[in-house]
């Protein structure tokens, strides 16, 4: 459901991003006729966490140059970050992997610029069919499940502020309130809106909640899920009494009313702020009839004719005479009248609304024994944190015990209520070159959950494999085809992301950066 988590402190009035900001510059290349746009058609849960895995993908990449990186008055981004992260989102796979293959700022963007110029001359159809002016590979952020999501970012739109007069209050502990992704004037939204024309599957919000001034209390959180939808098995940002936080990502509306429903463990006010939204891609009406032949234009004057040869001598066979000019081309006919517009075929049937999380690291590390079985692992949450460098410990007897690590323990998430995942979806990208001549590394990211103290696998992982000269910046996606992970409520889940190798090198370090998610 969350792409990152943010722990920085606000001023109790929203920030804008770097993604929020990338948005604004990508509006006038990107906008949309939205007379245009099929109605509303649910997301898969596949589609939602393409998306997802993109924009974990390209905040990674950007992040790794954050020392290159000045901030403006106020916290404004950098400009260079700003079009790095458009033309991340707005290119195609192959811009991504160079991108995340290069060694300086300039070198990602110019990689990140050419991906959005062969994306923007790339046709992607409904039924997934893609077709380029442009050699290019087609963008496939999240296709192994289901074609990707088209996304139309927006001027960023304030939809709701409790803080504002007549806008209902801070929401109360322990309680559901019901908004729409439009935006309204009673639920302290601008004079904007979240999206226009018809209901998109999801929005792209920034949720910052404001608990200054409200009673004591303990850690809580808020989650955000569809109206009409059960409660989610994760929350959208934890929060202690007194704090003003941020968390940005992806949040599924439902299709029919547009509304989204926010349950509080505690009180709070709330700010919701949207800068993009997601729709599938448009289907294709029927090809019009063809329009009638024009009349062929009047034949141009014949040429003179040549001189004839001379006559041979008796006996033999004279010379040809030399072939005459051609004569002048006449002038083209005139162009036949437009055939009608065929109508627009059928809206296909919408697909099933579903739910994700999603987990990324930027610098994580992961090694082997001696022996080439698993040494240390990348312990990850299952949802919405991003961390930077995850703590590496070495699990005994295959099981987590998490209730004496301090690092661990406050990234701990309880499942609200029990339920089923079948679907994992895993990116892999080196951080530093290796050489595994002669051997093989297998990286694995595995769902564990249990009790705090005795966390173990639930069968649902999915594997790459690595082999030969691996150099900065490779990136391989696995998917789960078989296993399900069964949680229950008030248990506590991790993503573990290990390694064991085989071969001639069995000792090995691999360090790198994952974006991690499941669905039922």
């Amino acid at each position: 459901m969350k792409v990152s988590r943010v722990n920085s402190l606000r001023a109790g009035i929203f920030t804008a991003t770097a993604l929020a900001a990338a948005v604004n510059v990508a509006i006038a290349a990107q906008q949309q006729d939205v007379h245009s746009l099929p109605p509303s058609i649910s997301a898969t849960s596949g589609q939602i966490a393409g998306a997802q895995n993109k924009i974990a993908n390209a905040i990674s990449i950007a992040n790794r140059f954050n020392g290159d990186f000045i901030s403006g008055p106020n916290g404004t981004p950098d400009p260079n970050r700003v079009q790095l992260i458009n033309n991340l989102l707005s290119g195609d796979t192959q811009g991504i992997e160079e991108a995340g293959a290069a060694t300086s700022l300039q070198a990602a963007l110019a990689a990140a610029k050419a991906g959005a110029v062969r994306q923007a001359n790339t046709t992607v159809t409904a039924t997934s069919h893609q077709s380029s002016a442009l050699t290019a590979s087609p963008n496939a952020a999240g296709d192994v499940l289901a074609p990707d999501l088209v996304y139309t970012p927006i001027v960023p739109c304030r939809i709701v502020d409790t803080r504002v007069s007549g806008a209902g209050g801070p929401l109360t502990a322990g309680g559901t309130r019901t908004f729409t992704g439009a935006g309204s004037a009673a639920q302290g939204g601008g004079a904007c809106a979240g999206y226009t024309g018809t209901i998109p599957p999801a929005l792209a919000l920034n949720v910052t909640i404001d608990s200054h001034g409200m009673p004591p209390a303990g850690y809580g959180f808020l989650s955000i899920y569809p109206t009409g939808s059960s409660w989610p098995l994760s929350s959208w940002i934890n929060f202690t009494s007194g704090q003003t936080l941020a968390n940005e990502g992806i949040a599924s509306i439902d299709p029919a009313s547009g509304n989204f429903n926010v349950f509080n463990q505690f009180a709070t006010n709330l700010v919701v702020d949207v800068y993009g939204y997601f729709r599938a891609p448009a289907s294709s009406g029927a090809t019009g009839a063809t329009g009638a032949t024009g009349a062929t234009g009047a034949t141009g004057p014949t040429g003179p004719t040549g001189a004839t040869g001379a006559t041979g001598a008796t006996g033999a066979t004279g010379l040809a005479g030399t072939a005459g000019a051609t004569g002048t081309t006449g002038a083209t006919g005139a162009t036949g009248a437009t055939g009608a517009t065929g109508t627009t075929g059928a809206t296909g049937v919408a697909g099933p609304a579903g739910m994700v999380f999603t987990s990324s690291v930027g610098a994580g590390t992961v090694t082997t024994t001696i022996l080439g079985l698993v040494g240390t692992v990348a312990v990850l949450p299952v949802s919405g944190a991003e961390l930077t460098t995850p703590p590496s410990i070495s699990l005994l007897g295959g099981a987590l015990n998490v209730s004496t690590n301090t690092a661990l323990l406050t990234q701990a998430q309880t499942w609200p209520q029990s339920g089923t995942f079948n679907t994992m979806k895993a990116t892999f990208m080196e951080t530093a070159g290796l050489s595994l001549i002669g051997s093989t590394v297998t990286l694995t990211a595995s769902l564990y959950s249990g009790p705090l103290n005795n966390l173990t696998p639930t069968g649902l992982s999915c594997s790459v494999t690595l082999s030969g000269t691996i150099v900065l910046g490779n990136t391989q996606t696995c998917a789960s085809s078989t296993g399900t992970a069964t949680v229950n409520a008030g248990d506590s889940g991790f993503i573990v992301i290990s390694a064991s190798a085989t071969g001639l090198s069995l000792l090995n370090t691999v360090a790198l950066g994952a974006s991690v998610g499941i669905a039922p």
